[in-house]
């Protein structure tokens, strides 16, 4: 195989190998006969991305150069921090690179890059081979039912509200709208999570097309890679997805030229944790009311701290009501404890003067302030009684 790609599309290509790079550790390279194709799995083998270059995307294609014999490309695997060392800057790869050289000999077991920079300098990479064999996955994306064609602009908007902790994201699609919000797992301390959610109309989008009401759950962090590249080239994203259980493909094509597809596994959401924001606010609002009501009607309910907090659900509270024992409770011969009937609200004490035993009266709790403190100021050497203005209520005793 033997390829050249001008200086413009050297900036994509770079920008391509970017966004694989944060899928996979490894990544496929396989020639055919009108295109090249560039594969990558992550670890977990939960999210999958092609992007396929056709020949309009090179000055030169040759798909066979090195063989003559064999129809068929090539097909290898390299390592994607190698292919990375090529492209560590591509910003600016179209304003420094004139034309970019790729070829691919079996019998040097080598991918060779060579650069071809201005003012004649000349860059060449030769990156080995790790495995001659190719990766396909199987998923379809042309009969799904859900469609969507978005502007990489909204997205982008939508996803800055996220915090950078979000692990997942939740898109629930009707034939109305679309809502984004972060996954919440039912094990996680709901105290220190920040829920988001975000409604985006269907008239925002190019395309909208819903067959079937659908919630689907998919990793943020391949999410923000395919969408930095559709935003780093200027171009739309499509959504492609059926139901939950189903991959959920993102395409970013342009026209006829390249077309890269992002595959993300989706998994069911937890709907105890995944409800509307419209109603865990009406929930919580009506919780807050039967609370209010009960803490007006009943004294004796006092907040007990003693809950453990990592188990609480989105509608659980701080404090937990528990009732108080009741007045015969509280009286053993006479005798009440005063610690508890300090507690209780003061028109209780009244209707109960006649049963507390008045010699068993605790006193007053002593100050730990010592006396001293009060006077503090005549043991200062330099305490002037004159410094003192207003009137003397006690005149010294003494002739001075």
């Amino acid at each position: 195989m033997k390829c050249h790609i001008p200086g413009p599309n050297v900036k994509v290509l770079g920008r391509t190998i970017h966004a694989l790079a944060r899928f996979g550790d490894e990544l496929y390279l396989e020639s055919l006969s009108d295109s090249i194709l560039l594969r990558t799995l992550n670890a977990a083998e939960s999210a999958y991305a092609m992007v396929k270059f056709n020949k309009t995307f090179f000055s030169y294609f040759n798909y066979n150069y090195y063989s003559t014999e064999d129809k068929e490309g090539l097909k290898c695997k390299i390592s994607m921090k190698s292919a990375l060392n090529t492209f560590k800057s591509p910003t600016h790869m179209d304003k420094q690179v004139e034309n970019l050289e790729i070829k691919l000999d079996p019998e040097s077991c080598k991918l060779i890059f060579i650069v071809k920079c201005k003012h004649g300098i000349v860059k060449t990479h030769f990156v080995s081979i790790l495995d001659c064999k190719a990766m396909q996955a199987v998923y379809t994306k042309d009969l799904v039912p859900n469609r969507i064609t978005s502007s990489h602009k909204i997205l982008s908007e939508a996803l800055s509200n996220f915090q950078s902790s979000d692990d997942q994201m939740t898109i629930e699609a009707n034939s109305n709208s679309m809502i984004l919000r972060n996954y919440v797992d039912s094990n996680m301390d709901l105290t220190k999570i920040i829920r988001t959610q975000i409604n985006i109309k269907s008239q925002e989008f190019e395309s909208y097309v819903i067959g079937t009401d659908t919630t689907i759950t998919f990793t943020m962090k391949e999410f923000k890679a395919l969408l930095a590249f559709a935003e780093a080239l200027t171009l739309p994203l499509q959504l492609h997805f059926e139901v939950t259980g189903k991959p959920a493909v993102f395409i970013v094509h342009n026209g006829s030229t390249f077309e890269a597809n992002f595959v993300l596994a989706t998994s069911k959401p937890d709907m105890q944790t995944q409800t509307s924001s419209t109603q865990n606010t009406t929930t919580v609002e009506r919780k807050r009311k039967d609370i209010n009501g009960d803490v007006q009607n009943s004294v004796r309910k006092k907040p007990h701290l003693g809950v453990d907090t990592s188990s609480l659900n989105e509608d659980s509270h701080l404090f937990n009501y528990i009732e108080m024992p009741e007045d015969k409770d509280l009286v053993d011969n006479g005798k009440i404890d005063s610690h508890i009937h300090n507690q209780i609200n003061i028109s209780q004490n009244v209707n109960m003067c006649e049963k507390m035993d008045y010699d068993n009266i605790p006193p007053s709790p002593t100050s730990k302030l010592k006396i001293k403190t009060i006077f503090k100021r005549c043991f200062e050497s330099t305490f002037d009684p004159r410094s003192i203005q207003g009137s003397v209520l006690a005149e010294n005793s003494d002739s001075e």
